[in-house]
């Protein structure tokens, strides 16, 4: 089981708040600043209750699917590797500078913010394979990490529009592919595990 720091730098990757952030931007350009504040706040409370969820129910859900430990790190391993790859070569901060004048005239609720974007399939799929992992013995410390994580990532997310005019979409691109690297390695160390559990 990892323990809570890393669990925490786990989630805080596969939540991607840098890589999300110029999409939050664009999507929500068009409210004021207060309610920019309400609608994140809102879409990130949603996105950790269903994150909690998969990290509460988790141990069921293997058990129900009959998924085993070396599985599960497998595709878990493989899932991510797909995700950082994406992180690395393609940069959604892209998207500050194809934004067009054609948005939604509704402010969005659940999709895309909440989910897919904050609670992905990485995501979720994380919170699994951690209760997978560490048991109802140590579900306190894996549920501090999500809330960590969340938490660092609702306020990268909440200072959006000011932290996007200061670092520009290159300096955005810049960090989500650096977390993209991080996420490979970890990605690697996840499949490595899955073999060995495997073949013993």
């Amino acid at each position: 089981m990892y323990g809570f720091s890393a669990t925490l730098v786990l989630f805080f990757l596969v939540m991607d708040p840098l890589g999300n952030l110029p999409v939050f931007i664009v999507k929500l350009d068009r409210l004021t600043p207060r309610r920019y504040l309400v609608v994140v706040l809102r879409e990130s409370l949603i996105a950790l209750a269903v994150l909690l969820l998969f990290l509460l129910c988790g141990s069921e859900i293997l058990k129900y699917l009959q998924i085993s430990r070396a599985s599960l790190e497998l595709a878990g391993g493989i899932i991510l590797f797909l995700i950082a790859i994406k992180l690395v070569f393609g940069s959604a901060a892209d998207g500050m500078l194809q934004k067009n004048g054609t948005q939604p005239e509704r402010e969005p609720f659940i999709v895309p913010l909440a989910i897919p974007l904050f609670a992905g399939p990485a995501a979720m799929s994380t919170a699994i394979l951690v209760s997978g992992r560490s048991g109802w013995q140590n579900l306190a410390v894996s549920i501090g990490a999500l809330t960590a994580a969340w938490a660092v990532s609702t306020v990268i997310l909440l200072s959006g529009r000011y932290a996007g005019k200061f670092l520009g979409p290159k300096a955005l691109s810049a960090l989500e592919s650096l977390m993209g690297l991080l996420l490979t390695t970890i990605a690697v160390e996840m499949a490595i595990k899955g073999i060995r559990l495997a073949f013993p």
